[in-house]
């Protein structure tokens, strides 16, 4: 077999992330584990029987609110900041089949975060409390799902998002990024609008940063993003409610479907799910479909 350039970049983009600790659940189903640093709060999931994680996802890898939905983000926690008044401080507890934690900010925030093992996935639960300034505030705690093998996509050529007319690929409007070498794909994000409020791009390409961003023209009408594996058998997929945008990062082969509400008192609760279940993009679209009808992740 003759080895490509870009197969070789999938290899190593698709590596499997290393650390672990106790596993959770048993050979025959998905399990999770606390995953890197415990006060930068990660759970990894793993395929059954599995040695490394499919998946690692930063729960949250950020968050911020707004005083109104048009107003800029204000952000109390960043993951990857080495800023004191970004980070909190993060207390674990688990039970046979989720993990926990809760964290208290300089801000004044605290998120009580929860990852729940299903026989199909990891529903993501946050519920944030503090000073959010009245029930005008909105507030969204981006999870990044990042995945690795089997599930590795660096050109896109097997993530889907779902439209009016059915299943596409995110990247459809793109195909020239097939005929390009890694580095003039990435870096890059591809995001899709969607919700029922949601509106056709502005612009279908910018450059923000060094990072190239492409816009799908077209709506999603469920806030679902999915890829299948490689080889064929698996499909992850994340769904989220209330979500303004979908987009990943290929380098990454990241999901983000970020729930933003509104804020009641002084308190929001968002809710998505990482699906993980043998079988296509379609199988996964038709177990999810009538749970987003429901208004159910």
């Amino acid at each position: 077999m003759t080895l490509t350039r870009r197969c070789l970049i999938a290899a190593v983009a698709g590596a499997g992330v290393g650390q672990w600790q106790i596993a959770r659940g048993q050979n025959d189903r998905l399990r999770i584990e606390r995953h890197g640093d415990p006060q930068h709060p990660a759970v990894a999931l793993y395929l059954p029987g599995a040695a490394v994680p499919a998946s690692v996802i930063e729960m949250p890898e950020h968050a911020w609110r707004k005083q109104k939905p048009s107003d800029e983000p204000v952000w109390f926690y960043k993951m990857y900041s080495s800023d004191p008044k970004f980070q909190g401080v993060v207390t674990w507890s688990e039970t046979l089949n989720s993990l926990s934690y809760a964290m208290t900010t300089p801000a004044g925030f605290t998120m009580q975060s929860q990852a729940i093992l299903q026989e199909d996935g990891v529903e993501i639960r946050h519920e944030i409390t503090g000073p959010f300034g009245g029930d005008t505030a909105v507030v969204e705690a981006p999870t990044c799902v990042k995945l690795y093998r089997p599930f590795t996509d660096v050109f896109l050529e097997r993530t889907y998002v779902h439209h009016a007319a059915g299943l596409e690929l995110i990247a459809s409007e793109t195909p020239e990024r097939l005929t390009k070498n890694a580095e003039e794909w990435l870096p890059c994000r591809y995001i899709v609008n969607c919700g029922p409020n949601g509106r056709p791009p502005d612009k279908r390409i910018e450059r923000v940063d060094g990072v190239t961003r492409y816009f799908k023209s077209r709506l999603a009408d469920a806030a679902f993003l999915a890829t299948e594996s490689q080889p064929f058998g698996w499909v992850a997929a994340t769904h989220g409610l209330n979500c303004p945008s979908l987009f990943t990062n290929p380098a990454r082969t990241c999901h983000h479907a970020d729930p933003e509400v509104q804020v009641k008192g002084d308190r929001a609760v968002l809710n998505l799910k990482v699906y993980v279940i043998r079988g296509s993009v379609l199988d996964a679209w038709q177990r999810v479909a009538p749970r987003d009808r429901a208004g159910l992740v």
